[in-house]
């Protein structure tokens, strides 16, 4: 069984945090030819505290910018993780419960949001601002 204290000190251990608060850590990943990518991992509970999930989210870009159509279809055959609206900026995310979770088991899910978030934000926005 994995903690949220048990997320942020295996993310602190293995990668640089940008920003911390509570319930959030921010961090920025190089992702090659001059790129990065910014992405959140947020602590989130469900059924009034009983259940607790890490959610890794990547914003791709704001709201106007990105073709939503087109981001769907890119995602479609994604086998996890999937596009959100938080405020204006479209984003990638996908959640993990943290009940079962080996800490390891975080690694996949946050790479996978990294690249296809850094994929789409390219393909579909053609910048590089998140």
């Amino acid at each position: 069984m994995a903690t949220w204290s048990d997320v942020v000190a295996y993310v602190k251990q293995n990668y640089r945090v940008a920003d911390e608060e509570p319930n959030m850590l921010k961090l920025i990943f190089e992702t090659g030819n001059l790129r990065s990518q910014l992405v959140f991992i947020w602590h989130i509970t469900l059924n009034n505290g009983q259940e607790e999930w890490a959610q890794i989210e990547s914003p791709i870009g704001e709201l106007g910018s990105v073709d939503l159509a087109a981001a769907l279809q890119r995602v479609s055959n994604t086998v996890c993780g999937g596009l959100s609206l938080v405020q204006n900026l479209v984003s990638f995310r996908h959640s993990v419960p943290l009940l079962n979770l080996n800490i390891n088991e975080l690694e996949w899910p946050l790479g996978m949001v990294v690249n296809t978030a850094d994929e789409l934000e390219k393909a579909l926005v053609g910048g590089d601002r998140y």
